[in-house]
């Protein structure tokens, strides 16, 4: 589905734009799903974005009562999971809302993404409950299984909206999107527009298919300027930086596949691929990474 812009909404964007706000915590995630993707399937990805030192790391979670699942987790800001793919083959990555005020944003009582990948299977059964995202602080979500991608976009109030894709894209970075949530971009950093810009330009100078090695390549692009590029590099003021990659292939049939890059301060970069079968569920307590 293509988002129709408005004149004075499009204006609205680019004039928020243009005023000088303070470099802020910033993240990339987007999307393909069944004809976009090559054999089928679907591909989720994330660009963790955030402060130079701040640590990412793999972890298991196996509830008690609940579902599986794989993620990479903010550990020291928040400790919540920035993105996972659960035992079901079900996905979510989120990004921040940071077009809103700290002081509005900063509201979340739980790990919405947790529970998401704790409780569901597949992006039907989320969306079967849309209110649990009135619960939500103001963030961004894609979610997906092998056949649908779908964002919730959460404004302050519980406000949402909601986009869902059988054959197509979806891509965000901090700002909303959606013309009825627009007017909740108070604030609006150069960066989180000219990101958006650059992964629409990688996803839509693509005429045919993705194939997940697609997205890994876009999730390492330098090429869109010191505000635009997707893998960040420590920009001039050396506070914020990529920190992390999630690229998630999805298949129709077979075991979902996940390449993970991380960026920590004072280690080597870090790449690892895993496919995520019935052996690789049934030894995650014992792989090397933390569990709870």
């Amino acid at each position: 589905m293509k988002r129709k812009w408005t004149l004075a909404s499009l204006c609205a964007v680019i004039l928020c734009c243009t005023i000088p706000f303070p470099s802020a915590r910033a993240c990339t995630i987007w999307a393909a799903t069944g004809d976009k993707v090559t054999d089928k399937g679907s591909i989720i990805a994330k660009n963790r974005d955030n402060l130079s030192h701040l640590y990412t790391t793999m972890r298991f979670v196996s509830p008690e009562n609940g579902i599986a699942f794989f993620g990479i987790f903010d550990v020291e800001a928040d400790g919540y999971v920035t993105a996972g793919v659960n035992a079901k083959g079900f996905v979510v990555v989120n990004a921040s809302a940071n077009s809103v005020p700290r002081k509005k944003r900063h509201t979340a009582t739980e790990d919405l993404t947790e529970r998401l990948l704790t409780s569901f299977g597949s992006v039907g059964e989320v969306l079967a409950d849309k209110n649990l995202f009135r619960k939500s602080h103001p963030a961004i979500y894609i979610i997906g299984d092998s056949s649908t991608i779908a964002s919730v976009e959460v404004a302050p109030g519980g406000r949402t909206c909601v986009t869902t894709e059988i054959n197509g894209t979806l891509a965000f970075t901090n700002h909303y999107t959606c013309k009825r949530l627009l007017k909740a971009n108070e604030r609006l950093s150069r960066s989180s527009f000219l990101r958006l810009q650059r992964i629409n330009h990688l996803l839509s100078a693509n005429a045919a298919s993705f194939t997940a090695a697609d997205f890994i390549a876009f999730s390492n692009d330098k090429d869109g300027g010191s505000d635009g590029a997707l893998w960040k590099a420590q920009d001039v003021s050396g506070r914020i930086r990529t920190l992390a990659g999630w690229v998630v292939r999805l298949p129709p049939k077979g075991a979902p596949e996940v390449h993970v890059k991380l960026a920590n301060t004072d280690e080597p970069e870090r790449t690892e691929t895993f496919t995520l079968d019935d052996t690789f569920w049934g030894r995650k307590k014992n792989a090397g990474y933390p569990n709870r």
